[in-house]
């Protein structure tokens, strides 16, 4: 079990139902830092202290330990992929994992992902990928809701940041890859709030007919030339 540095409080989803039971309540934003697995990870929503609480942004903070978010009809729903990671390929924490430099190809059974460049804007960051279906009679479709970005992971002096997935995915948001087909496109997460980044784990879900394909895509950023829009 990871351990978070300061109190987890699933009611920050900010102020939701505080303001509005209690409008003479203040909330303070506070500089305190987050460390998971005693490396620091950067918040882009700071968290607030209300009344001695401190509260913390629940969806930045599930990502940050590895869990899908998700918030439907008044209820908070946390889904850990953990074990996909473990069994399928090594995660950002492995502090001996080799750094690549793009473009960089994986082939899992007869799923080949290839990542040609990164692109860092304020809100997203994107990943220019080609996925082929080599099999003979699956349809491949994207887990985006799995998708995940770690960058500064081990690096001296700067603090580590997890994003997930953006909201808007327009070219694999709803697309199926028939066998021996492929598609080519930028998968988008969540803007990274550092720009000076030495690397990148670039972890990309895939589903077949009855199973589930994790590839996990370790970059070596130094010297990189990211493109912008």
């Amino acid at each position: 079990m990871k351990k978070i540095g300061v109190g987890f409080i699933c009611g920050a989803i900010f102020f939701t139902g505080i303001s509005a039971s209690a409008s003479n309540l203040t909330a303070e934003t506070k500089d305190y830092k987050l460390f998971i697995d005693d490396k620091e990870q950067v918040l882009r929503d700071k968290p607030i202290s209300i009344q001695g609480k401190t509260y913390l942004p629940v969806r930045e903070v599930a990502e940050a330990v590895g869990y899908e978010f998700a918030f439907k009809n008044e209820t908070i729903q946390l889904s850990s992929n953990r074990n996909d990671e473990k069994k399928e390929g090594a995660t950002s924490s492995d502090r001996n994992v080799k750094l690549g430099k793009i473009p960089i190809t994986q082939k899992l059974k007869d799923v080949e992902v290839t990542v040609h460049a990164i692109r860092l804007t304020e809100s997203t960051t994107d990943f220019e990928v080609t996925v082929k279906n080599n099999t003979d009679h699956e349809n491949i479709t994207l887990d985006l809701l799995s998708t995940r970005v770690e960058a500064n992971n081990n690096v001296a002096g700067k603090p580590s940041e997890t994003v997930g997935i953006a909201p808007v995915n327009p070219d694999f948001g709803n697309v199926t890859i028939k066998p021996k087909k492929e598609i080519h496109g930028w998968v988008s997460t969540k803007g990274l709030v550092k720009k000076n980044i030495d690397n990148i784990a670039f972890q990309l879900s895939l589903h077949g007919k009855s199973e589930k394909r994790t590839f996990t895509f370790h970059i070596d950023c130094k010297d990189m030339k990211f493109r912008t829009l």
